[in-house]
């Protein structure tokens, strides 16, 4: 018996289930491909006020790491159809099924990096905006904030 080649954190059904909370299944978009969700709460407009977009879920994470987490579900379950008479995986034809789930991944980890990113970089803008900081001020309460979290 082999192991899987993938852990992931959740379930499927879990994951399935929080992506439906917040999240449409999209239809395939060519342009798009390897992304399976998009928000049911449209993001608010740039010139909308700070407290709204907040309010709105704008800031909140993505859902490109739970779409990982379901491509490495989809890989294991691949894994387990190349295997072959004698029980032993073949790694050839898991590697040629699972190009496209690997694709995905790596594109998905980008989007999330890239929108964390501007997350972040609006939220900071909003706070020097809106609660009158100075940017070196609002450096040192959020090192001062990360310190208590970790």
């Amino acid at each position: 018996m082999y192991s899987l080649p993938h852990s992931p954190s959740q379930t499927r059904k879990w994951l399935e289930k929080e992506l439906s909370k917040r999240y449409f299944k999209k239809p395939y978009d060519r342009f798009m491909w390897w992304r399976s969700y998009t928000l049911k709460n449209k993001p608010l407009d740039k010139r909308a006020p700070f407290r709204d977009k907040i309010l709105n879920g704008d800031f909140e994470q993505g859902p490109y790491l739970l779409e990982v987490e379901l491509a490495k579900h989809t890989m294991n379950d691949k894994f387990l159809k190349c295997m072959t008479m004698n029980g032993e995986p073949d790694h050839g034809k898991f590697n040629q099924e699972t190009s496209i789930d690997r694709a995905r991944i790596k594109r998905l980890n980008e989007d999330f990096e890239k929108d964390e990113k501007n997350k972040l970089e609006e939220i900071k803008k909003g706070f020097v905006l809106n609660l009158k900081m100075t940017k070196e001020n609002m450096i040192k309460k959020l090192k001062r904030l990360e310190r208590k979290i970790y």
